[in-house]
């Protein structure tokens, strides 16, 4: 599962339009609570299939979409270029993942409405430099001309999916010790109890 963050307006919902349906309507109503896209990705061996989660980003349905974080695989934080506040918003919406999911997920920046150059109020080096302190990759995406979307959507889903196979594989890997430490107390046990045998006979003998 990745969901996408953000403030109202910033357009989250017009992202996924165009990625999925190859449509752009600037005069989309803003999502009312959540909504879902799927798309299905081959991954090395593995056929994933990955849920876009879209969310509303009005404050009063915040407790809706924070309740989807929980065991959320990866985030996109989005904001707009041409509305300074909804870049300064981004730091909220990162402690709503801090308290809500406590796994490493990948994350991904987008600052959306690339196409409004005139209008910019964040500059592309205010989104790299955010990015750096995120730890993540930085795109300037174009609902209205696809602008990145594809590849952006297309890379938080492949980071993502390379998390949790890594988290997997140490999961394994501990379950595998964990058998491990069971088979030598076994063994261990059993040499005990061969030993404690033999010195009872022993002494039997010896009496």
């Amino acid at each position: 599962k990745i969901i996408i963050l953000g403030s109202s307006s910033v357009g989250k919902t017009c992202i996924l339009q165009k990625a999925f349906e190859n449509e752009f309507n600037q005069n989309s109503l803003s999502t009312i609570g959540i909504d879902f896209k799927t798309k299905y990705f081959k991954f090395d061996e593995d056929k994933v299939k990955v849920n876009y989660i879209d969310t509303a980003g009005q404050e009063k349905f915040r407790a809706i979409s924070v309740n989807y974080l929980k065991g959320t695989d990866g985030a996109v934080l989005v904001f707009d270029i041409t509305k300074k506040e909804t870049f300064e918003l981004i730091g909220n919406w990162l402690d709503d993942i801090r308290e809500n999911n406590k796994m490493s997920i990948g994350k991904m920046l987008l600052g959306n409405k690339a196409d409004l150059e005139e209008e910019r109020e964040v500059s592309k080096e205010e989104g790299e430099k955010l990015a750096e302190l995120l730890q993540c990759k930085y795109y300037e995406t174009s609902a209205k001309t696809g602008q990145n979307i594809n590849e952006a959507l297309d890379e938080i889903a492949k980071l993502t999916y390379t998390i949790w196979k890594k988290a997997n594989e140490n999961r394994n890997s501990i379950r595998i010790s964990a058998a491990d430490i069971c088979c030598w107390i076994f063994k261990l046990f059993f040499r005990l109890v061969l030993s404690i045998s033999s010195l009872c006979l022993l002494l039997l003998f010896c009496s």
